[in-house]
């Protein structure tokens, strides 16, 4: 039995409710979830509920979950099977019996992604298909359940439980099959009434907010619960899957609530001791040795194994941190002259993982770029052609390797210069279009996308490799002076994080600049601006903030205060 499959069965089989408060269930996360302790728990748990449901009504969700009762059972005779055989395996092997060690943590997904079938014998393979034919009648009839508008919404929030985790279950042995299913499931259970009012009067916090706080709150942990599951199985088995930066929302009143990141969501949740049922945002960069932690971080990229590369204005280097935040190492680049100092103003990666840092003379303000390999080794550097008195600059790579410098003049007239990756200038624009720009990024049709927020008036360009200016589109209120761009290539979606009155807003776009979805990421009384965002493959979001703290015993001065969080 492969390490995915049971990853996945340990994560869908948590949707069953009360199984998490079991006292015995502590060791779930480490333990072996194919062990018969877990097994009777989570039959003893399925007749807990089933028996407070009654009534005609309820009879579709009633067969849903007898029929998912027998695939448990029937699972189960494949996991014995696959212990007996690998048990039999290590004896022959080694001659005496070995442990065979509990199933693996998720980080083996990349290694192993389905479960054989060829190391079945006939009984194991009639056991899973019987198995998986159950699971497909509980879905049908979830399915059923979830459509009777007769029933009560937490019955129905129950059937979409019970049809998530048949649908998963009935692909056990290819669990991403699963996934485009799942996407239809949670956007069905979002478009229910109750679930869209019960989110909005939970946010407002207004009037109404005082009454059926219970009911409300058991509504929005099911549907986060729900929406947990399918974001843990969609990363465990599809890495660089589409969905991951553009999950399905739920509609309120007057905004758009994200179920999985939105903060306010996430607080509600963390009242009810629920706060793993969305992704809280995490920081990180400051744990470890003290050479290790960031001074001032500048600017963010990820690379194709989800590594964090960070530009430290700070400490003069870049610091490179794992998909959890561990750092990993630094490097810098270093001057001809040894007494010049060069600062790191921005990073950019490609798809053959190099690194492409941006950097200048302290005093000199002279821009060139370094670029190093996957290792961190120089590869090669080259200056920037003099543009007049540049304020500031930013930088990407399109997806044929091509640089891009955007370059903030003082005469007003930004442009992008690109370059080729040996350091070639190739071209300008942007001339008389971009005058007060701030962030740049290169989507996969060899675009080009600029924020330019001229006179606070923010607004993404988009030109075309060689210049053109396709496209302009508007952001539909004022936002700060630096917002800052990213594209996921995956989904094909522009990302724009900016902060505004003490929160920090992702707003998600297509290249033709329609508005997908707008979703509090942040919020913090001293937000002041981002300074950088990236999003990997995997979909997971990182943001470089700066934040402006008074200084109470000279409040004429502020601290600026800069941190890294991945959400």
């Amino acid at each position: 039995m492969s390490s995915i499959a049971t990853a996945v069965f340990k994560a869908t089989i948590g949707l069953l409710v009360n199984i998490v408060r079991d006292k015995a269930v502590e060791k779930l996360q480490d333990g072996d979830i194919t062990d018969h302790k877990f097994r009777s728990l989570i039959v003893r748990e399925i007749d807990d509920i089933k028996s407070k449901l009654d009534g005609l009504a309820r009879k579709d969700l009633l067969a849903s979950i007898s029929f998912f009762k027998e695939g448990i059972e029937l699972l189960y005779e494949v996991f014995d099977k696959a212990r007996s055989r690998s048990k039999c395996r290590a004896l022959t092997s080694k001659g005496t019996e070995v442990a065979i060690p509990s199933s693996e943590t998720f980080a083996l997904a990349k290694r192993m992604r389905k479960l054989e079938l060829t190391d079945f014998d006939e009984s194991a393979k009639r056991a899973l298909a019987n198995a998986k034919d159950r699971f497909k009648d509980a879905r049908r009839e979830a399915t059923k359940a979830f459509a009777n508008e007769a029933l009560e919404t937490s019955d129905r929030v129950l059937a979409m439980r019970y049809r998530v985790m048949a649908t998963i279950l009935e692909t056990v042995d290819n669990p991403e099959d699963a996934l485009a299913a799942c996407r239809v499931c949670i956007e069905e259970l979002h478009s229910l009434q109750a679930v869209q009012k019960s989110f909005s009067v939970e946010i407002k916090k207004g009037f109404w907010a005082l009454f059926s706080k219970d009911e409300r709150k058991n509504i929005i942990s099911s549907v986060c619960h729900v929406n947990r599951v399918i974001y843990d199985v969609t990363l465990m088995t599809c890495l660089g899957n589409k969905a991951l930066s553009n999950w399905p929302i739920v509609h309120g009143d007057y905004e758009e609530i994200d179920p999985l990141r939105d903060v306010r969501v996430a607080e509600t949740l963390r009242e009810l001791g629920m706060e793993h049922f969305c992704v809280t945002p995490r920081k990180f960069g400051q744990e470890g040795e003290e050479e290790h932690k960031l001074k001032k971080p500048w600017a963010i990229a990820a690379n194709t194994s989800d590594h964090f590369i960070i530009a430290d204005h700070g400490a003069h280097n870049v610091k490179v941190f794992d998909s959890s935040g561990r750092f990993l190492y630094a490097f810098h680049p270093t001057a001809d002259d040894e007494n010049t100092l060069l600062f790191v103003h921005d990073v950019a990666t490609d798809s053959n993982d190099y690194m492409y840092t941006l950097v200048t003379q302290a005093g000199k303000g002279v821009f060139g770029v370094y670029v190093f390999d996957s290792n961190a080794a120089l590869h090669h550097k080259f200056p920037l052609m003099k543009k007049g008195s540049v304020d500031l600059s930013w930088m990407t790579v399109s997806d044929n390797n091509k640089i891009l410098v955007l370059q903030r003049l003082s005469s007003g007239n930004d442009v992008v210069d690109v370059y080729e990756s040996d350091g070639q200038f190739v071209r300008s624009f942007g001339d008389g279009i971009l005058h007060h720009a701030g962030a740049i990024t290169a989507s996969n049709d060899g675009c080009v996308m600029v924020v330019d927020n001229y006179w606070h008036n923010c607004r993404v360009h988009r030109f075309s490799e060689l210049g053109q200016h396709l496209n302009m589109f508007e952001m539909d209120e004022e936002y700060d002076l630096c917002p800052k761009i990213a594209f996921h290539w995956e989904s094909e979606h522009a990302l724009v994080a900016s902060s505004k009155q003490s929160k920090g807003t992702l707003r998600i776009y297509t290249t033709d600049g329609d508005l997908k979805r707008s979703t509090t990421l942040l919020e913090d009384e001293f937000i002041f601006a981002f300074q950088g965002i990236t999003v990997t493959a995997g979909g997971r979001i990182a943001a470089v903030t700066m934040k402006e703290v008074i200084n109470l015993f000279s409040p004429s001065r502020n601290f600026q205060v800069f941190s890294v969080t991945v959400v």
